[in-house]
C-alpha cells in the first residue's frame, strides 16, 4: 500500500475489520503491568483498544502520515522507524505486530533481522505475538459495507511464496486502488528465523482463535514467540 497517499482513507477502507476479535485474542497473553509495543501500529486502532482496556502500549511505524493519525488517537510514545532498523530507548515485555505487517518483509534474511531487533528490545521472558497472512490460492472477491465497494484481486505464486494483490475501493463515486506484494512465510521458516534470533517458538494459532492450532493450510496465522 502507498501508505503516505492513502493514510487519511485507511480507517475508512478497513472500517469492517474485526479489531475487537484480534485484541480479544491478544489479551490472552497480556498482563496489565506489561509494557507493550505495537510494531507497524499504523493509525493505532489496536493500540487504542488496548489502552482503553488499561494496557500500556507504545507504537512504531515507518509512515509519518499514519503516525500523525495515530497521535490523534492515542497519547503514548510513538516512533517513526523501520522494523529492520529499530532504535528504541527502552525494553518491553510484549511486542505485537498485527495485520500482516511481517509479510512486507522480502525474505527470510529480513525476517531474521527483524526478529533479532525484536529480541534486542525485549525483557527476559518477553513475548512476541505476530499475525501473518497465509493465502492458499489466487482469486477475486467483491464485497460492500457502509456504501463502500471493495474488489480484491490476488495472485499467489506457490513456488516463490509471493502474493501480489490489487484492492480497489469505491467511496462516494471515487475510486482508489491499493497494491500489495507480500512474502508468505511458512511455519517452518518462522520457526527457523526465530531460532536464529534466539527467540523460542511456543505455538501457532489460526484466525485469532486461542483454541485452534494453526497449520500451513490456515488462511491467517498468529505466532507466539518468547525471549528466554
Amino acid at each position: 500500500m502507498e501508505y503516505d497517499k492513502f493514510a487519511k482513507y485507511y480507517d475508512i477502507f478497513y472500517k469492517n475489520k474485526n479489531y475487537k476479535k484480534e485484541v480479544d485474542f491478544l489479551i490472552n497473553f497480556l498482563n496489565k503491568t506489561d509494557n507493550i509495543i505495537d510494531i507497524g501500529c499504523g493509525t493505532g486502532v489496536h493500540a487504542s483498544i488496548l489502552i482503553n482496556n488499561g494496557f500500556n502500549v507504545d507504537g512504531v511505524d515507518l509512515n509519518k502520515e499514519m503516525l500523525e493519525i495515530c497521535k490523534n488517537r492515542v497519547n503514548t510514545n510513538l516512533y517513526l522507524q523501520n522494523m529492520l532498523d529499530l532504535n528504541i530507548p527502552k525494553k518491553y515485555d510484549v511486542i505485537i505486530s498485527m495485520f500482516a505487517v511481517i509479510n512486507h518483509l522480502k525474505d527470510t534474511k529480513e525476517l531474521t533481522k527483524c526478529f533479532t531487533n525484536f529480541k534486542n528490545i525485549l525483557n527476559k521472558g518477553g513475548k512476541v505475538i505476530i499475525d501473518l497472512h497465509n493465502p492458499q490460492n489466487s482469486g477475486i472477491k467483491t464485497d460492500t459495507f457502509d456504501k463502500i465497494s471493495r474488489t480484491m484481486e490476488w495472485n499467489y505464486d506457490k513456488k516463490l511464496r509471493i502474493e501480489k494483490s490489487k484492492i480497489t475501493f469505491k467511496i462516494n463515486g471515487k475510486e482508489y486502488t491499493d497494491y500489495h506484494t507480500f512474502r508468505i512465510f511458512s511455519i517452518d521458516e518462522v520457526k527457523k528465523c526465530a531460532s536464529e534470533a534466539k527467540l523460542t517458538f511456543k505455538k501457532v494459532y489460526e484466525n485469532y482463535d486461542i483454541n485452534k492450532e494453526g497449520n500451513n493450510e490456515s488462511k491467517n496465522l498468529q505466532f507466539l514467540l518468547v525471549s528466554e
